[in-house]
């Protein structure tokens, strides 16, 4: 069915595997490598310590620009003798050259299978800031390391120029980029305007931080039940590209297939995101028949809470109370999936276990 705009805030934060809903963020690297999964710019499944190369980096440049949506593998032209343009980095590592975001070696290489440096880095994530040649006299490569030492490029980092990256610095590396000025606006406060970030429509928390929240609003599907479904009828990408997180943890296909109730999926990050009826990782989905409909003593147009199958889930936004009331749809006896969330001690109406968020009818 086609979801309605209520299901956008959770739908999103199921998006980054359990960022958490309040608009203040930590810069632990936990939440860093999150964003940067969430934001499409490379996967969360890997050896951290693995050395990135060339060309994974040049995939990894290309998917935190506007270019990603330009890439297709169909128009790969052999742009390097050393990459034919049947490399699985062909497209990106031809827009990355364009783009003069990299640079190959004499003899038209490009050594896509080399580790890249963190001077290479930095000549890369401060072209994609909006600095050119111009910007750095004399010993260019010198100048390009202080200048991201300037910005905060580095910070988590602390590797020398020649030095080769993992995939825990590449981490820090695209983070601290979505988080730093774009060069027309040097020396002036951040803003969630002014930071690169703001490219792929990310915004930054009042403390600075990146919120990955408004970037996935628009590129998370669902929830679809998975009842009596496989998964490659919902998802209109490969299962053997895909990522799998159950109850906001690393899973496999089969534990999705075997104990989720519904599923999201994000079609830019290839990330697909399953709800069981346990919900381990406080919110979780279960599907009966909706046995009551409470509403409040002093208005009796606005639902409180309904009941599915035994359990109670309380009603805490307008959209929620609006599909449970005389306006909406649902009616007493109806079969629906519940998705839910486990509701902290501290909030009104805590003797009620579980707040509504999403439902399939």
């Amino acid at each position: 069915m086609d979801r309605r705009h209520m299901a956008v805030s959770l739908a999103v934060v199921m998006a980054c595997t359990a960022v958490p809903m309040t608009a203040e963020a930590s810069s632990s690297y936990s939440m860093r490598k999150k964003v940067i999964s969430a934001a499409g710019i490379m996967d969360s499944l890997t050896d951290d310590s693995a050395y990135v190369t060339r060309g994974q980096f040049a995939k990894m440049l290309v998917n935190a620009s506007t270019f990603r949506s330009t890439v297709n593998d169909d128009n790969n032209i052999a742009v390097f003798s050393d990459v034919p343009r049947t490399h699985e980095y062909a497209s990106y590592i031809r827009i990355a050259a364009e783009q003069d975001w990299m640079t190959g070696y004499l003899g038209g290489l490009f050594k896509p299978e080399q580790p890249v440096t963190m001077q290479e880095a930095a000549r890369a994530v401060l072209a994609l800031l909006g600095y050119t040649n111009e910007d750095f006299s004399g010993n260019q490569a010198a100048n390009r390391m202080a200048k991201v030492s300037y910005l905060e490029l580095d910070e988590e980092i602390g590797k020398a120029a020649t030095d080769s990256l993992t995939r825990f610095d590449c981490v820090n590396l695209f983070y601290n980029l979505l988080k730093t000025n774009r060069k027309d606006y040097e020396g002036q406060d951040e803003t969630s305007s002014t930071v690169y970030g703001s490219v792929l429509g990310l915004t930054l928390t009042s403390d600075g931080e990146i919120n990955p929240l408004e970037a996935l609003e628009d590129k998370l599907k669902g929830p679809y039940a998975v009842a009596d479904r496989s998964l490659s009828s919902i998802v209109p990408f490969s299962l053997s590209k895909a990522s799998f997180y159950l109850d906001g943890e690393p899973a496999t296909e089969d534990d999705i297939e075997d104990l989720a109730v519904v599923v999201y999926y994000n079609t830019t990050t290839r990330n697909i995101y399953g709800y069981s009826e346990e919900g381990s990782g406080g919110r979780g989905a279960s599907e009966g028949e909706l046995e009551a409909i409470y509403y409040n003593s002093s208005d009796v147009m606005i639902p409180t809470s309904i009941v599915v199958d035994g359990t109670e889930y309380a009603l805490t936004t307008s959209d929620m109370q609006f599909a449970f009331s005389v306006y909406g749809e649902l009616e007493i006896g109806d079969t629906i999936t519940v998705i839910w969330e486990q509701k902290s001690s501290d909030e009104e109406d805590s003797d009620i276990e579980r707040t509504l968020i999403d439902y399939i009818d």
